[in-house]
């Protein structure tokens, strides 16, 4: 005969266990996300990176290109200059809109040690007088770099007649179209003359008396800046639709000649930017002017000092990754916060150094007198 009660056989989880499993469970559910992070970060870095190598490779062969194919006259006028754009006003273009805080004046000039007081303790920077390419920043614009070249023509529909024509580099903030509701990007603008216009302009690039100037609708010319004179609208007008690539917060260069030493080996000499003390150098304004008179360059006054033709150019870049673009937006249109120990300028920068790479190139040039 049965017993009417029957002890049950099942068997379920006690407390201790269940939290023994969800602790496990939690502990594991971490690790995998760690690991998605970090998968997902090194793929963003890596597409970050993939993304401003394109662009840099892009504009560094576009700049190598009409260094290569730089020329000057033995005329004694200057045929290359380069000056530090300390502030917006040379182009006409800079666009701040409505922003909190833009690219910063003072924060973005980083040429001698001294520019980097909070830096660190440098040997070789302080024995050179000045930073590392990598280091270094070339003010709000960037280099506004210009020289004559017989590099090939950018516009398909215009020919090559083999005459020198000049051209100029420079950072712009400006919208990436003409439309209105088009965001302002740091861009990369390069200026191209037109061999007749380079021609009625007398092959001279000194700021004071050359005659390079900006487009107006008529195609007369006034002391001004360089602009690009190919791309126009309806009006006649310059269009700002076009520039070399987007995102470049810097643009910089160092220029140097070869000067044989008594062993008969070659050194590098270099002439912009002035670091020298012994020439005055070190402070600003920092501009060089290559000609190829020896009665000017030995003359040279500043604040034009003369130079002799480089023969070696470094150029450098730093370009933002999409990510970067957006980020400084956000911060300069005030929707992003300045976090405390920060000034609205250093954070600015502390911003695009996160999500920025630097880009650097040497490249030989060429010349020759014609």
């Amino acid at each position: 005969m049965s017993h009417p009660f029957k002890k049950s056989t099942d068997s379920g989880f006690t407390v201790l266990e269940l939290l023994v499993a969800v602790s496990v469970t939690a502990l594991l559910a971490g690790m995998l996300l760690n690991i998605t992070s970090q998968v997902v970060s090194t793929q963003t870095q890596a597409s970050a990176d993939l993304e401003t190598n394109q662009v840099a490779q892009f504009i560094l062969d576009r700049i190598q290109e009409d260094l290569h194919c730089a020329v000057y006259r033995n005329d004694g006028n200057v045929w290359m200059v380069a000056n530090i754009l300390e502030d917006t006003t040379n182009s006409d273009n800079w666009i701040d809109d409505d922003v909190v805080a833009a690219k910063p004046k003072k924060e973005s000039l980083r040429i001698v040690p001294e520019d980097w007081t909070d830096g660190p303790n440098d040997l070789i920077a302080e024995a050179n007088n000045q930073l590392s390419l990598i280091d270094s920043r070339f003010g709000m614009a960037g280099t506004f770099f210009r020289f004559i070249t017989l590099a090939p023509e950018i516009d398909p529909d215009v020919s090559n007649t083999g005459g020198g024509r000049a051209v100029s580099y420079q950072i712009i903030r400006h919208g990436v179209t003409k439309a209105e509701t088009s965001r302002s990007r740091y861009q990369l603008f390069r200026s191209d003359v037109t061999t007749k216009e380079t021609f009625m302009a007398g092959y001279n690039l000194h700021p004071e008396y050359g005659k390079y100037l900006k487009n107006t609708a008529n195609g007369s010319r006034e002391i001004g800046n360089l602009v690009n004179p190919i791309f126009t609208d309806a009006e006649g007008d310059k269009s700002m639709a076009f520039s070399l690539a987007s995102n470049v917060i810097d643009f910089g260069i160092r220029a140097y000649y070869f000067q044989e030493n008594a062993e008969g080996d070659k050194n590098l000499i270099q002439i912009f930017p002035d670091v020298n003390s012994s020439h005055g150098g070190g402070l600003p304004p920092y501009q060089f002017m290559a000609t190829s008179n020896i009665g000017y360059i030995k003359e040279s006054k500043k604040p034009y000092r003369y130079s002799k033709f480089p023969e070696v150019i470094d150029v450098m870049l730093r370009i933002l990754s999409s990510e970067g673009a957006s980020a400084i937006t956000a911060f300069e249109e005030g929707l992003i916060p300045t976090p405390n120990g920060f000034t609205p300028e250093s954070y600015w920068w502390n911003i695009a150094e996160k999500n920025s790479e630097v880009y650097v190139r040497r490249i030989r040039v060429f010349p020759s007198g014609i």
